[in-house]
């Protein structure tokens, strides 16, 4: 039952899908940043960064997976690891560019461009030890939530409490999964938090 439980855990709070959530947070609570977007317009945001964070990033891995390149979606060897992390960098690098190509605001660009940075370090990394991707995730949503309550003087107090029970719970189920070791899981989500964090104060 726990096994099964870490294992829903893991595909719902998956990294690939942070960027959708942290923009769905940002769109359907209350704040300025949320005012001042016509509805069709957070719809399409949503849409696109859907496709490029997580659609296209899953495909990749299916395709691999058809091709024998990965031994499952889990992809549990470094080696693993190379491919799907580089092209998802890419696809992450793209839409940053695509925002601020497009000129949105600072705030869309800095989830982007630190989920990007996230991804590229955890790929670096990959090389050398298994980093958790899923707490480096979860960690750059909670960085990003402190972030704007400084940045944009957004009340997301309550939400940072539950981002970060969140956080604990998807450690729980990495470690209880036998994915990773306690020290991947603890440096995955300081990595992600300080990078979202860093950015949001200082880009």
């Amino acid at each position: 039952m726990e096994a099964r439980f870490a294992k829903i855990i893991s595909y719902t709070l998956h990294p690939l899908l942070m960027p959708t959530y942290g923009f769905a947070f940002i769109f359907f609570t209350e704040n300025y940043v949320s005012t001042f977007i016509p509805a069709s317009l957070k719809f399409i945001i949503l849409g696109v960064t859907f496709l490029f964070t997580f659609l296209l990033p899953s495909i990749n891995a299916l395709i691999l997976l058809k091709m024998k390149r990965i031994q499952s979606l889990e992809m549990e060897t470094n080696q693993e690891r190379i491919i799907p992390y580089s092209s998802t960098a890419l696809y992450f690098f793209a839409l940053f560019y695509l925002f601020y190509d497009a000129g949105f605001p600072d705030i869309f660009k800095i989830l982007i461009l630190g989920a990007a940075i996230s991804i590229l370090l955890t790929f670096l990394i990959n090389f050398r030890w298994k980093i958790s991707a899923h707490t480096v995730g979860i960690g750059g949503i909670a960085g990003a939530a402190l972030g704007m309550i400084y940045r944009i003087q957004m009340d997301m107090s309550v939400a940072l409490i539950a981002i970060i029970l969140l956080s604990g719970i998807v450690a729980y189920a990495r470690l209880k999964l036998n994915a990773h070791t306690p020290s991947q899981v603890y440096s995955g989500f300081v990595l992600g938090f300080f990078i979202e964090l860093g950015l949001m104060l200082f880009y």
